[in-house]
């Protein structure tokens, strides 16, 4: 089970999609400034357990236009959280990018996920550089798996670990180059993967982890790792 937020926005500035969506996350992380539990949640090194997608509908030329209405979602494993930054957008409607125009918050469940599709490239460091796709594809396999067992403990302390494998049990690659999106004056890079997931149930709550928390990190900063499952 996670839980959506659906915004609605007006762009005040014109901004490019490389840019959109650290303007996104700065955003929500201004807004929650205006929580006492998400501000002092903020400053910690713990997971955030939230992620979100990028400004639909994309324009043609990559330049998201001023003046103009577009939507993005912020997805979360945990309600209340969702519930605090769903508050805390209310009260922060606006700031030099955009202006809220709606909201509106509804929860999911997927009883089984055959596939996982990444919508935002997702950011995966080795040794505190880049996975890019000449790397070895068995170490963004167990990377991915550390991260997303690293977050189930965090959301789940009392279970026991169950898996003996990583939860995927295969994965495309699908751009030809790295990704690049912006962040702090830096460009992180990340791929567009598509995983095929196992069927045993502890794989089935890591995949549903990844889909409320993000799959590698980044995803409360930019978005990145922000997932469609089937």
């Amino acid at each position: 089970m996670f839980h959506e937020l659906k915004i609605t926005a007006m762009l005040k500035k014109t901004t490019h999609h490389l840019q959109s969506q650290q303007h996104i996350g700065k955003w929500i992380n201004r807004a929650q400034l205006t929580d006492s539990f998400l501000k002092e949640s903020h400053y910690d090194n713990n997971y955030k357990h939230f992620v979100f997608n990028n400004l639909y509908p994309l324009e043609k030329d990559g330049a998201y236009q001023q003046g103009r209405c577009y939507v993005f979602t912020i997805r979360s494993s945990r309600e209340d959280i969702l519930n605090r930054i769903h508050s805390c957008m209310q009260r922060c409607r606006e700031d030099e990018i955009f202006q809220l125009v709606a909201c509106e918050q509804k929860t999911k469940r997927l009883l089984h996920i055959t596939e996982m599709i990444t919508i935002t490239p997702a950011i995966v460091t080795i040794d505190g550089k880049p996975w890019v796709k000449e790397k070895n594809i068995e170490l963004l396999l167990q990377q991915l798996h550390a991260n997303a067992e690293k977050k189930f403990k965090h959301l789940y302390p009392d279970e026991q670990i169950q898996g003996v494998q990583p939860f995927i049990q295969g994965v495309l690659v699908e751009n030809r180059k790295p990704i690049s999106t912006e962040y702090k004056g830096y460009k992180l890079l990340g791929n567009k993967l598509r995983l095929f997931i196992h069927e045993d149930e502890y794989s089935q709550k890591l995949a549903n982890v990844v889909l409320g928390s993000g799959l590698g990190e980044k995803g409360s900063s930019i978005g990145a790792g922000f997932c469609l499952a089937k």
